[in-house]
C-alpha cells in the first residue's frame, strides 16, 4: 500500500471525523465509535510526520480526544453531540455501512491515498507538450464553469497506454497536481482478491470513498496502473473469476453525474497490455492514448531533468545532450532516469571512496562527512550508453502503434 502524508492523513482524518458525526445523527453509535478510532490511528500516524513539537503536542492532544470519544461511545452508547462539531460540509453517506468488515475496506481504500502528486510539475515530464496541453484543456473543461443551459463535458476517464516507463504514472500525478485532486494511487493487485465477490466491494468503496473527497468542490482522481490485470477481456483465460469485477468497475466508470450532481470522480487507467482489456470497460474511456517511446527532442529534455534539475553539475563543454539523445534510441525516460543514476554513483564513487571506511566508523562520522562532486562529461556515459540493450524492442514498439491504429479504424467503422 501507498504510505499517506501528511496532506492525505489530514484530509483522512477530517473525513473520519464528518462520518462519525454523521452516523450519530442517525443513532449509529457503535460505527460511529469505530470512525473516531480511525481518527485516533491516522492521528497517531501523523504525529512522527510533523516538524514541530508543538504540532506533535498537539496531534497527540487530538488522537486522544478522538480515543475518548470512541471510548465513550462504545460504554456509555452515547455523547454530548453539542461539543462536537462536523469538520467538512458532507452529505449524509449515500450507503449506511454497520458492519466492521465495511469499515475495514474502507480504512483499506483510506491508505491508497497518494501525496507524491504536489511533488510533480509538467517540467518534470520530458516531451509530450502536445499530450500536455491536450489534458490540460480537457480537464481544464471538466473542471470550469459552464454557460447557464449549456453542457459542456471533458474527459473523466482516460487510459494511458504504452511501454513500462514512458510517463504514464507521471503525467496522471502532474493532472492531480494542477487539479488540486485527492489521488488515490491503485496497483490491480491491490484490490484483486481470491475471495468471490471481495474484489467488486472494493472497487465500489474505492469510488464511494472517493466521492466522498469531492465535497470541498475538489476533484478525486483514481489512477489505477495494471489496468489489465483488473479487466482482462471476457473472452480470455479466468473468465468466471472476472465477471464480479469487470461488473463493479463499468458500474463506477460509468459515473454518478446523476441526482443533478456533477461528477468529479475521474479514472485515469494506465496498461503495458491494451490488448488483453475488456472491449466495454475500454469503451468508456473517452479517450485512449499512446504514451510511446520518446523521441530523441524529448529524450534530449529527459536527461537534462535528471541530471541538472537534480544539481548534478555537468560540463558542458563536453557533454551534449543532443549527442546522449541520438546514442540512447528506443530508451524509455525510466531507462534514461536509471542510466543516469548509474553513471551519477559511478562519478560520487571515484570522488568519495573513503564513504564504506567512515561507515564503519560509526553513524557520527559519516554524518559530518560532505559528500564531492565533480562535473559529469561525455565519456562519463561512453562505456554506459555502449552496454545498454533497451527493455523495449521494435517488434514491441510496432504493437502498440498498430493495436492504437487498429482501434481507430474499428471505431469509425
Amino acid at each position: 500500500m501507498t504510505s499517506q502524508g501528511p496532506q492525505a492523513l489530514q484530509r483522512s482524518i477530517e473525513r473520519m471525523l464528518t462520518e462519525a458525526n454523521t452516523r450519530m445523527a442517525v443513532g449509529k453509535n457503535e460505527e460511529a465509535s469505530r470512525s473516531y478510532h480511525k481518527a485516533a490511528q491516522f492521528a497517531e500516524q501523523m504525529i512522527d510526520m510533523l516538524a514541530e513539537s508543538d504540532q506533535r503536542r498537539a496531534m497527540s492532544v487530538r488522537a486522544a480526544e478522538y480515543n475518548q470519544r470512541a471510548r465513550t461511545l462504545r460504554s456509555k452508547g452515547s455523547m454530548d453531540g453539542g461539543r462536537i462539531k462536523p469538520v467538512e460540509n458532507h452529505e449524509a453517506d449515500e450507503v449506511a455501512y454497520s458492519d466492521e468488515e465495511a469499515d475495514a475496506l474502507e480504512q483499506q481504500i483510506l491508505l491508497l491515498i497518494d501525496d507524491s502528486p504536489s511533488r510533480v510539475d509538467w517540467d518534470a515530464i520530458g516531451g509530450l507538450e502536445t499530450l500536455k496541453n491536450e489534458l490540460k484543456f480537457h480537464y481544464g473543461l471538466a473542471m470550469a464553469k459552464a454557460p447557464e443551459g449549456v453542457q459542456v463535458e471533458g474527459w473523466n476517464n482516460i487510459m494511458f497506454y504504452g511501454p513500462p516507463g514512458t510517463g504514464k504514472t507521471l503525467l496522471a500525478c502532474a493532472v492531480a497536481n494542477k487539479l488540486s485532486a485527492t489521488f488515490f494511487n491503485v496497483k490491480a493487485s491491490q484490490i484483486v482478491s481470491k475471495w468471490v465477490g471481495e474484489s467488486g466491494r472494493l472497487i465500489s468503496t474505492l469510488y464511494r470513498v472517493a466521492r466522498k473527497f469531492t465535497g470541498d468542490g475538489r476533484p478525486a482522481i483514481i489512477f489505477i496502473d495494471e489496468f489489465d490485470a483488473l479487466c482482462k477481456s471476457r473472452g480470455g483465460e479466468g473468465q468466471l473469476y472476472h465477471q464480479q469485477m469487470l461488473a463493479a468497475i463499468l458500474s463506477e466508470i460509468d459515473g454518478f453525474a446523476q441526482k443533478g450532481r456533477r461528477d468529479l470522480v475521474m479514472t485515469i487507467g494506465a496498461t503495458n497490455r491494451p490488448w488483453d482489456l475488456d472491449a466495454a470497460v475500454l469503451s468508456r474511456f473517452e479517450r485512449r492514448i499512446l504514451i510511446g517511446l520518446p523521441g530523441a527532442e524529448a529524450r534530449a529534455e529527459i536527461f537534462r531533468i535528471h541530471l541538472e534539475s537534480k544539481g548534478i553539475p555537468v560540463d558542458h563543454r563536453s557533454l551534449s545532450y543532443t549527442r546522449l539523445a541520438e546514442k540512447t534510441e528506443r530508451l524509455t525516460g525510466r531507462e534514461i532516469a536509471r542510466l543516469c543514476k548509474e553513471v551519477t554513483a559511478a562519478m560520487l564513487g571515484e570522488m568519495n571512496p573513503d564513504i564504506p571506511a567512515l561507515v564503519d566508523a560509526g553513524l557520527q562520522r559519516i554524518q559530518n562527512y560532505e559528500i564531492k562532486v565533480r562535473a559529469l562529461g561525455q565519456s562519463d556515459f561512453t562505456r554506459a550508453v555502449e552496454r545498454l540493450v533497451p527493455d523495449t524492442g521494435e517488434a514491441a514498439a510496432l504493437r502498440y502503434a498498430d493495436w492504437g491504429k487498429a482501434l481507430n479504424e474499428s471505431n469509425r467503422a
